[in-house]
């Protein structure tokens, strides 16, 4: 399994650099890759904010390239939860990744996020 980066990700969604989207494509064709959850987040960050990208679009891409396993995450359901929470709330994706390990996994949060704290209490 090989780590992919934000940046490699971004290319294939934004195709701005058509070298740099053939080569991204054609390495995640030939090869088992791995996306963080960091680098999850940072890729909607990025999205969103550098490219004014609608969060839904975001989402939905996101969703079929982990639900297709075209790119692996840690854990297929933490991750579509938190991208399913995201396209759906107005929370940052980093807390959708805390309230999926909350719901999914049954662990604790802590946060002095309104809320976050709502979804955790519930």
């Amino acid at each position: 399994m090989i780590l992919i980066d934000a940046n490699a990700i971004i290319r294939i969604i934004i195709n701005d650099n058509k070298e740099m989207t053939r080569e991204a494509t054609e390495f995640i064709d030939e090869n088992q890759v791995l996306a963080r959850n960091e680098v999850l987040a940072e890729v909607v960050y990025v999205l969103q904010k550098v490219y004014k990208i609608d969060k839904n679009k975001i989402c939905n891409f996101l969703i079929g390239l982990v639900e297709n396993d075209i790119i692996k995450t840690e854990n297929k359901d933490i991750s579509k939860f938190a991208l399913g929470v995201f396209g759906s709330r107005s929370l940052d994706f980093v807390d959708c990744l805390l309230y999926a390990y909350h719901s999914v996994n049954g662990n604790e949060v802590f946060t002095f996020d309104k809320a976050l704290k709502k979804l955790v209490s519930v």
